[in-house]
């Protein structure tokens, strides 16, 4: 029998994966530092103390066209990370969301008897449903950070294990500040999301330049996605320092994603966008039966933020948007909700109760 050369073996293919794998593995090695960790991730859980076989970079991609365009390449990094799981033979894996690569993983993993939790599961409550059977058949254990999914989940007859959601932990150690002087724009954390928001976000800098801004930037992505914006004095980018500049924030612009929710938490009133290709928009609209774009509103059950997506995501959009959210009783309104979401989500420390679980498992 093979030995196991690794205790965790860790998946994820973005920077949020990458920021819920790393407080768990720091949780993880709190219990015990002799924990042997792989990782396909990113900066952040090899910093924790995961060893960091694959940036998470390398084979990142959103949207239908830009994954077909990648089929192979991405085929090939799905072999080199099977290579990987065979050689160390860990004791468990634990994938994190990025289901189109993950679920194949999972299926692998099953076929060589290596048991493989979920955190963050496929979406299947907005497409692909069948996805459900996948996760039944492959899949030791679930794991969700959102409220809603348990009772989903548990309906379509699989068992989930709701752990809170790991915003609430990290806003709290922020706290929330009351003066607050900037306009923050969020446009994604991918090249394809920065592509469509980025020149609309610069004709509202440029029509607002009696305001100052935030460009919430990723250091995942390559600097000169950003050098649009260094000749604009009125404006401030800042790399994967959320919190502490979301505090100064007194307003929001920001694309779909886990950044509304982000936002939210700490209490920034702020409308919601969303742009992708007109071929990739199309197939989505087909395949995605939802309501809603933002989490905030998912969760919630109703349109706590507004949400301006595709041809409604233009500046005089976004100007009306900003205008209504400058009414104090429009604040007053999205400021309660984003209260009653927090108690939605609950106060847990999801990490440490993770990596207690986890942990239990591996012994």
């Amino acid at each position: 029998m093979v030995k196991n050369k690794s205790d965790l073996f860790i998946i994820c293919g973005e920077r949020s994966g990458d920021l819920h794998g790393s407080e768990l593995v720091k949780e993880l090695l709190k219990i015990n530092p002799s924990l042997n960790i792989h990782c396909w991730g990113g900066d952040l859980m090899k910093t924790s103390g995961a060893k960091l076989l694959e940036d998470y970079r390398s084979y990142s991609i959103m949207g239908f066209i830009e994954v077909l365009k990648k089929i192979f390449f991405l085929y090939n990094k799905i072999q080199k990370c099977k290579i990987d799981i065979l050689r160390l033979n860990p004791r468990r894996v634990l994938l994190i969301d990025f289901p189109g690569f993950n679920l194949r993983i999972a299926k692998f993993c099953k076929k060589n008897k290596i048991k493989v939790d979920y955190l963050i599961p496929p979406k299947t409550w907005a497409w692909n449903s069948r996805r459900n059977l996948t996760l039944k058949k492959n899949i030791n254990n679930i794991y969700s950070i959102l409220p809603f999914e348990k009772k989903y989940f548990e309906n379509n007859g699989l068992d989930v294990t709701y752990i809170g959601n790991p915003l609430i932990n990290r806003i709290k150690r922020k706290g929330v500040k009351k003066n607050r002087k900037y306009i923050g724009l969020f446009p994604g954390s991918r090249g394809s999301e920065i592509k469509y928001s980025l020149s609309i976000f610069i004709e509202l800098i440029e029509d607002y330049n009696q305001e100052d801004f935030i460009v919430f930037g990723v250091s995942n992505l390559i600097s000169s996605s950003y050098n649009i914006i260094s000749k604009y004095k009125n404006v401030k980018m800042v790399f994967d320092n959320t919190y502490e500049s979301l505090n100064e924030c007194k307003y929001a612009v920001v694309m779909s994603g886990t950044a509304s929710l982000e936002v939210a938490l700490m209490k920034v009133p702020h409308v919601v966008v969303f742009k992708a290709s007109r071929i990739s928009y199309f197939i989505a609209k087909l395949l995605v039966k939802l309501k809603y774009y933002s989490l905030v509103n998912i969760i919630m059950e109703k349109e706590v933020v507004r949400e301006l997506i595709q041809d409604k995501f233009i500046l005089e959009n976004i100007k009306s948007e900003l205008n209504r959210l400058k009414i104090k009783q429009s604040q007053k309104k999205m400021i309660d909700d984003f209260n009653y979401l927090s108690g939605r989500i609950g106060d847990q420390n999801s990490s440490e109760k993770l990596a207690k679980i986890i942990y239990e498992k591996l012994l």
